[in-house]
């Protein structure tokens, strides 16, 4: 994990939860979890900018971001053997004009899991991921890993983050 210290305007300017705290709660809760699976959970690394926050709803972000980490860890471990080997790695960029969470794993590529318009890392989207998506105007996308694997991309319009957290 990289530690990075906010400017002191980020830190006037930040008023919401931490992603970095929401994922650090998040990796906690999967590893308890798989402590009693006996299936060892993948290497799970995030790289994530103190001063960014959870945009708009805070937690139906968190629980959107839960359903994907716990997809993305399904997919990077398939079996214990493979698990040892698997990585997910969770980071975020802040644009002038967006913020994009990617959550990219080292599972199937994107054709092995089935993924058709309506569907996210291989499985219906649920209507709360809509509804969060279309509230925010965000978007989600897919793609194979140059490694192998599959990266998904929340991407979050900036405006549409200060509207949901006005």
């Amino acid at each position: 994990m990289r530690n990075t210290i906010p400017t002191p305007h980020a830190r006037r300017a930040f008023t919401g939860p931490s992603l970095r705290g929401v994922l650090q709660e998040l990796v906690s809760d999967l590893q308890r979890r798989h402590a009693d699976t006996g299936m060892p959970l993948p290497q799970i690394t995030f790289d994530v900018a103190a001063d960014h926050g959870l945009p708009g709803d805070a937690e139906v972000v968190r629980n959107l971001l839960e359903g994907w980490l716990a997809d993305a860890v399904r997919a990077a471990a398939g079996s214990a053997a493979m698990a040892r080997s698997a990585e997910v790695v969770i980071t975020s960029v802040a644009y002038a004009d967006r913020l994009e969470i990617e959550i990219a794993d080292t599972g199937p590529a994107v054709a092995g899991r089935q993924v058709a318009g309506d569907m996210v890392a291989g499985r219906l989207r649920t209507v709360a991921e809509q509804a969060l998506l279309e509230r925010l105007q965000a978007t989600v996308r897919l793609d194979d890993c140059p490694e192998g694997g599959v990266a998904l991309t929340l991407c979050v319009p900036m405006q549409a983050t200060k509207r949901a957290a006005a």
